[in-house]
């Protein structure tokens, strides 16, 4: 068994797609163990991207991800995967993080709009509907982060 958090970030929510990608990551065969909708804070969403922040050292990054995310709605989750390397795997059936190079048959290829590209030029955070965990080390840190 493998398990990985995965948030649905505002853009997925204000367009309705929580069950499109919700019912995507059951068919995969993926276990919700917990879920929660919450409002996000100004501090939680900078202690979740604050390795991000510091590696892309934008003079905008900071704001830009207080203005897409606090005081709105996400769904937290934390998955599990009988079979599957859970970190990894739900990585692939998101797709890129860039919507735009993203699969056409991965959640962001068929759901997203948005590319890196348009983002930086109107300096904001690219609208990519899905957050999910990079590795065993961030699992556990988003996981403690947003639900204890």
């Amino acid at each position: 068994m493998s398990k990985t958090f995965v948030m649905l970030k505002p853009d997925a929510l204000e367009r309705h797609l929580e069950k499109n990608i919700i019912d995507a990551f059951i068919l995969e065969g993926y276990e919700i163990l917990r879920q929660k909708i919450m409002t996000v804070s100004k501090d939680i969403i900078l202690s979740h991207y604050e390795d991000v922040i510091k590696r892309l050292d934008l003079e905008y990054f900071a704001d830009a991800i207080i203005n897409a995310f606090a005081g709105k709605e996400v769904i937290v989750m934390e998955l599990k995967h009988s079979k599957k390397d859970a970190v990894h795997m739900i990585r692939e059936l998101i797709g890129a993080t860039d919507p735009s190079k993203a699969h056409k048959e991965s959640i962001r290829g068929k759901f997203g709009k948005d590319s890196f590209e348009t983002a930086s030029k109107e300096k904001r955070m690219i609208q990519n509907l899905i957050h999910a965990s990079d590795s065993e080390e961030s699992y556990q840190k988003e996981v403690t982060l947003w639900f204890e």
